[in-house]
């Protein structure tokens, strides 16, 4: 079964938005869900709408919940705010990496350019080089 990346439409409202859905199939016992958990250090809460939950950061988090279907999952990372988007890669990295200990059909994601428009590189020339240059990665410890 090919699995791959869902990123969700973004929603509208006051409530968290979807920024990525990793779904996998696997029949996860206890001790799988617990593999999952330490592997994601998921905190384990089971209620209606997410078995396990770990923060991504201060407005972000990943939940793991169950499919439609038995003996399918889906770890779904939520945001209230705006995450830088190589951040946002990085989650879906290893939210995907998880999830192939458990269905090797799981899709990793692109690998992100070296080169965003959103964020150039600085050219490096003769004025990395000068004395003041020297002195800034001095005090940066570079």
């Amino acid at each position: 079964m090919s699995q791959e990346l869902v990123v969700p439409e973004a929603t509208q409202g006051r409530g968290p938005r979807a920024l990525f859905q990793v779904r996998f199939a696997g029949a996860m016992g206890d001790p799988d869900i617990a593999r999952l958990a330490r592997t994601l250090d998921l905190t384990m809460h089971p209620n209606a709408t997410s078995l396990g939950a770990v923060r991504l950061d201060h407005q972000s988090g990943l939940f793991l919940a169950r499919g439609d279907v038995e003996g399918q999952w889906v770890l779904e990372a939520r945001t209230w705010g705006h995450p830088d988007p190589v951040t946002v890669h990085d989650w879906q990295v290893l939210a995907a990496g998880a999830a192939r200990l458990f269905d090797p059909d799981v899709v990793l994601p692109e690998r992100l350019a070296a080169v965003s428009p959103e964020y150039p590189l600085r050219t490096v020339g003769r004025a990395a080089n000068k004395r003041s240059a020297r002195f800034g990665r001095h005090i940066l410890g570079l």
